[in-house]
């Protein structure tokens, strides 16, 4: 029986709307969701690496720089426009990190742009389709990082811990409109973010993995699969850790 049209997933005809789906974390969810039925549509800012991964996943691309409103108001107009979204990921965002001594208040900024406040518009105005069809998911890919400190990781870690944050506030907010919210905190994961680590540092994160490897995409999407479809229709308000037993020591 293929993926599909296993019943398991429960996600056949739900529409699914996840940013940050050109590549990385964010495509491997995507191309998790279609393949248990979802109909996708995929967001990313480069318009030719958005177009590309929708027709890779079948899905109907849009592109969207979350850190303009303007544009994520736009992505929702074009969601509406198909019926309505059922499930949202919110997976865009951006690596880097510097000592806080040398991290300004543009860095924090931008990291709060794309990591949480486009998060939080997207979230606002899939809530308002959701209610309208009766429901739906939400998740927010944070990391690790945003659950506890690690140096280097002071704008990054900071937005990741504010998605962390409004998991709890809007699942607890939006639980009687039928409303599902919850998080992903994925640990290292192998992607063209992660791919410039220095060897040293690179062998330091390993080290500290029970598993002693990092995670691949795809094994992101499971999880994130799991938490959208009506398998988790009791799970909300949790952010489901997938870290190789990191946080476990």
């Amino acid at each position: 029986m293929s993926v599909a049209t296993d019943s398991r997933g429960r996600l056949e005809g739900k529409l699914a709307v996840v940013t940050g789906a050109s590549r990385g974390i964010g495509f491997a969810i995507a191309r998790g969701l279609a393949d248990r039925g979802a109909r996708v549509i995929v967001s990313s800012r480069d318009p030719e690496s958005c177009a590309r991964a929708a027709t890779d996943l079948g899905g109907i691309g849009v592109a969207c720089d979350v850190a303009d409103d303007a544009q994520v108001h736009a992505l929702f107009d074009a969601v509406a426009s198909h019926g309505g979204a059922d499930v949202l990921v919110s997976c865009a965002g951006l690596g880097g990190g510097r000592l806080a001594a040398k991290t300004d208040r543009a860095e924090l900024q931008t990291m709060l742009d794309v990591h949480y406040l486009g998060a939080m518009t997207a979230a606002r105005l899939a809530a308002e389709q959701m209610r309208a069809r009766g429901g739906g998911a939400m998740l927010f890919v944070t990391s690790i990082w945003g659950l506890g400190g690690a140096s280097g990781t002071l704008a990054y870690g900071a937005a990741k811990a504010a998605l962390a944050h409004s998991v709890k506030v809007l699942a607890l907010e939006w639980a009687r409109d039928g409303i599902r919210v919850n998080g992903l905190a994925p640990g290292y994961v192998a992607t063209d973010m992660t791919a410039d680590l220095p060897d040293a540092a690179r062998d330091k994160m390993l080290s500290r993995i029970p598993l002693r490897r990092a995670a691949r995409p795809e094994e992101m999407a499971g999880p994130a699969c799991f938490l959208c479809s009506d398998e988790a229709s009791y799970v909300t308000g949790h952010v489901l850790v997938a870290d190789g037993g990191e946080r476990a020591r």
